[in-house]
């Protein structure tokens, strides 16, 4: 199926003034090889940092938790783990950004994943299906969680002064009951998407292997003006950031926020703190996969499109953040879906985990 969406010219391209284009990583990322763009992701990564350390501190950052979901063991840490287990349990998780901007106070809302429409994706409509009707009642009872307009208006925050919505990719995502159609009326009536030009366009034509992760009418009928289309990494105000991470999706980003607890980076790149220090994990071959075959990090591997710059990503990820200070041995990386214990998953359980990023105090909206 193909989208009508606009993914060209017709879309806002002209960035607000306080959206500022961080060029430090353009050139290594046009390096021509594999490995010679790691090489020069490596040189470039601390240019960058310093550069949205200087930029200051973002105002505040708050996670909460989206929906519980299972998913692949095979998929979590492409083979290396040691397991019968078929799957993991994850927790889907949105933050809260809110930036003390050049034009004023602004909200964004990272990965406001609607839960409810998201349960249509092929991938987990087929799970469902094979778990069986009732058992998947049973469980959406058990873990519903509030939707991220509930969630922000606990805080304090109205959905109408939510300035921005973005997610680091487009995998199971349906954004027409966030953004609004003509037929839908929108969660976040004054939001606008920012979304890197490449990640809008799979949606114009989904390729048989993407088929499985994405929802193909996604976008269908969001007016052009809702959208904020990007090429490159972009500094939003002091202490917060998108950066590219392609690999997972080509147009993959990370949200980069520096914070009163030092630096963190949230993705889908990798599912846990394992994922990042492989060498210190617990679950049973994470470390001997990750030493018997040089690798400084384990992907989250449910799709094959782009290994080689999935892992430079990684790799980038872990040169712009600060070390967990309550376990130096791990990175304050937060996995937008992060792997959670649980008693129906032994040995997989994760070696440290975040479960979210609590900083600064929430501007509540005047009329909240």
């Amino acid at each position: 199926m193909l989208t009508t969406l606009p993914t060209g010219s017709h879309l806002e391209t002209t960035l607000p003034d306080h959206l500022q284009l961080l060029p430090e990583l353009d050139a290594a990322w046009r390096a021509p090889s594999a490995g010679e763009r790691l090489m020069a992701v490596r040189r470039a990564a601390p240019r960058l940092r310093e550069r949205i350390l200087a930029s200051g501190r973002v105002e505040c950052v708050r996670t909460f938790d989206i929906s519980p979901l299972p998913y692949p063991t095979r998929f979590a840490f492409g083979g290396a783990a040691r397991s019968i287990v078929p799957y993991v349990l994850m927790t889907n998780r949105c933050n809260l950004v809110q930036i003390a901007t050049s034009a004023g106070p602004k909200t964004l809302l990272f990965n406001p994943t609607d839960a409810a429409r998201s349960a249509k994706t092929p991938f987990f409509a087929d799970l469902t299906a094979s778990l069986g009707e009732a058992i998947t009642r049973r469980v959406e009872a058990r873990f519903r969680r509030p939707t991220a307009a509930e969630s922000i208006f606990h805080l304090g925050v109205r959905p109408e002064d939510v300035d921005y919505i973005a997610f680091d990719h487009l995998h199971t995502q349906d954004l027409r009951g966030l953004l609004g159609t003509r037929d839908t009326p929108a969660a976040f009536p004054n939001a606008r998407l920012l979304v890197q030009r490449s990640e809008l366009a799979i949606l114009t034509a989904l390729h048989p292997i993407q088929r499985p992760w994405f929802i193909p009418d996604a976008l269908e009928g969001v007016a052009p003006d809702r959208f904020l289309v990007t090429d490159g990494d972009l500094l939003l105000g002091p202490g917060a950031a998108l950066v590219r991470t392609p690999g997972h999706t080509v147009g993959n980003w990370s949200l980069v926020v520096n914070t009163d607890r030092g630096v963190w980076a949230v993705s889908e790149n990798g599912v846990a703190c394992d994922s990042y220090a492989p060498e210190a994990s617990s679950i049973p071959g994470i470390s001997r996969h990750a030493a018997r075959h040089g690798l400084e990090v384990i992907l989250n591997s449910n799709t094959l499109e782009g290994r080689n710059e999935q892992y430079t990503s990684m790799i980038l990820e872990k040169a712009l953040v600060d070390r967990c200070p309550a376990n130096p041995a791990f990175y304050q990386h937060l996995s937008s879906s992060e792997l959670t214990a649980s008693l129906l998953t032994p040995g997989l359980s994760p070696t440290y985990a975040h479960g979210g990023v609590n900083s600064g105090s929430v501007r509540r909206s005047a009329a909240a």
